[in-house]
């Protein structure tokens, strides 16, 4: 039954091509996940199919099905395919692969391009963690990569899993962005969201937070944000991590363009990949919150201060603690 169904779907491949559809053979395109559920009918199939991209002819997918007699031949599951295949290899893949084995992984809030390479390569679904770090960074996707639950496949292109997250992020953060009129740009709402993601525990918190540092920023005040000066401290080998647990006089010196004690105005970009909450922060800070300063009370949350000798106060207050 098999081999007739290999030899059918042969003799259409070699019928199709004088017709036009050589291009399919020739130009596919970017990775894609495809979902075949249990109990689809081929009709149904093409519809998915072409909703990925993956054929460009529904009608002509089902021609081969029939033709073939691969109808009850087709699998369920999930199956890793390219955009702009022809039908006739969509129909041999989806006949003859026995689907992906997903692996399930979490990208936390605030995590930077490296940390989630390390995790996604730690994980067995990619094998280069260099090169997921070289295309999410030549792509400028620092901040862009969304924090989610992730279903992948083991060894799965570090294209498709760059694409998967950069669709998310559009799907979830872009519409907010675009909702609300505001006087900052995608790039630095972004990066004003990252350091509220790396600063804030609490949710209630964000917007007051997001206030602080709009505040500063709209007064010409440096913004002076740990997250940004970690950021540029890169890896901390005596750590094994990223971010640094407690930063010193001396870091806060660095000449880096994401030092913010160093440097007035924002930093060049986002400084990790930020959550929706902390992006709605930013979009719609604490009103009338006229805080200038802030510090962590050794309980997760954070006091507000509207002048530097409060704020001075309150450090020693809580350092007394």
């Amino acid at each position: 039954m098999k081999l007739k169904i290999i030899l059918a779907i042969f003799i259409l491949a070699l019928i199709a091509i004088p017709i036009g559809i050589y291009h399919h053979y020739n130009a596919k395109g970017d990775f894609v996940r495809v979902e075949i559920p249990q109990g689809a009918t081929a009709g149904q199939i093409a519809i998915i199919l072409k909703e990925k991209k993956v054929i460009q002819n529904p009608l002509w997918f089902k021609i081969c099905t029939k033709l073939s007699g691969a109808a009850k031949m087709l699998r369920s599951g999930s199956f890793l395919l390219n955009e702009n295949m022809a039908s006739e290899e969509v129909l041999w893949r989806l006949t003859n692969d026995s689907g992906v084995e997903l692996l399930k992984i979490v990208i936390p809030e605030g995590w930077r391009i490296e940390e989630i390479a390390k995790e996604l390569t730690k994980r067995g679904i990619i094998l280069q963690e260099e090169s997921f770090i070289n295309i999410a960074k030549e792509k400028n996707l620092e901040g862009k990569l969304f924090p989610s639950t992730y279903f992948f496949g083991k060894n799965t292109p570090v294209q498709l899993v760059i694409k998967t997250m950069l669709e998310e992020y559009e799907k979830n953060i872009l519409p907010a962005i675009k909702a609300i009129k505001t006087d900052f740009d995608e790039n630095q709402i972004l990066t004003l969201a990252s350091i509220v993601e790396r600063e804030a525990t609490y949710d209630d918190e964000r917007p007051k937070i997001a206030a602080v540092y709009i505040n500063r920023y709209k007064i010409g005040k440096r913004l002076e944000a740990d997250p940004t000066v970690q950021y540029a401290l890169g890896y901390i080998s005596e750590e094994k991590r990223f971010w640094k647990s407690r930063l010193l006089y001396r870091d806060l010196k660095i000449d880096n363009p994401y030092n913010t004690y160093r440097y007035n105005g924002l930093p060049p970009g986002p400084i990790a990949n930020p959550g929706l909450k902390s992006v709605e922060a930013i979009l719609n800070p604490e009103p009338d919150f006229t805080a200038l300063y802030f510090v962590a009370d050794n309980t997760g949350r954070h006091i507000f201060s509207d002048t530097y000798h409060q704020h001075i106060n309150t450090v020693k207050e809580v350092r007394s603690k």
